[in-house]
């Protein structure tokens, strides 16, 4: 009896895979993710699970790889922006807020592949946000020994963190005025008028009642 030719590797079905163990983190927590529901979320066999996949590590990996992947598309788009500070604050809100995110931490507890993956992830961000602050402050004439891109990276993602945590638990004790205080911070340094563009000096300097560095938008 002839062996069952193995199956062709497409995009489709592995994505179609990847999706399907994500809507059951959605819905059940990391915990609730096997081989098998899986499978049946995904209208395929078990064992093809295991062919794109040979591990359950192997499967986590490669979810959150994809949307690692997003993230870094879209931090891109937000460096080109005509206003990337208030754009790289609006992606770490985005990207610490989902419940997925939280799932993905509360896995790697307890898989230590996933860990050193998601740890390396961290840290990699940490140098690509502290490297485009760098860049930012410079442009706009923000002193870098009074606002360290590193120190301010980190209390941009500690923050959204802190947020998406407690939303999670159904708490949302001072959001608001964190939120609107972050806000008030990003516009000190870069400013926009109501039509969204940058204001003018003359515009900060009125709004806010202090001297601001020149602030102009990057080309």
């Amino acid at each position: 009896m002839s062996a069952e030719p193995a199956p062709a590797v497409t995009a489709d079905t592995r994505s179609l895979i990847l999706d399907a163990m994500e809507e059951i983190m959605m819905e059940e927590g990391y915990a609730g993710v096997s081989s098998r529901k899986v499978a049946a979320r995904a209208g395929l066999k078990s064992k093809l699970i295991h062919y794109y996949f040979r591990t359950m590590d192997d499967l986590f990996i490669a979810a959150f790889q994809r949307r690692e992947d997003a993230y870094y598309q879209t931090f891109s788009t937000a460096l080109t922006s005509s206003h990337p500070l208030h754009e790289l604050w609006k992606l770490g809100l985005d990207a610490a807020a989902g419940k997925l995110v939280i799932e993905y931490n509360a896995a790697a507890s307890h898989r230590p592949k996933l860990r050193q993956i998601i740890g390396r992830s961290a840290r990699g961000d940490r140098l690509f946000v502290s490297g485009a602050l760098t860049s930012i402050f410079d442009r706009y004439g923000i002193d870098s020994d009074e606002f360290p891109p590193k120190v301010v990276s980190l209390l941009m993602a500690g923050l959204a963190r802190a947020l998406a945590t407690e939303r999670a638990l159904n708490t949302d004790e001072g959001h608001a005025e964190a939120l609107a205080f972050a806000e008030k911070m990003l516009d000190r340094f870069e400013p926009r008028d109501i039509a969204g563009k940058p204001a003018s000096r003359a515009h900060k300097q009125k709004k806010s009642g202090v001297g601001l560095p020149d602030i102009e938008a990057p080309a």
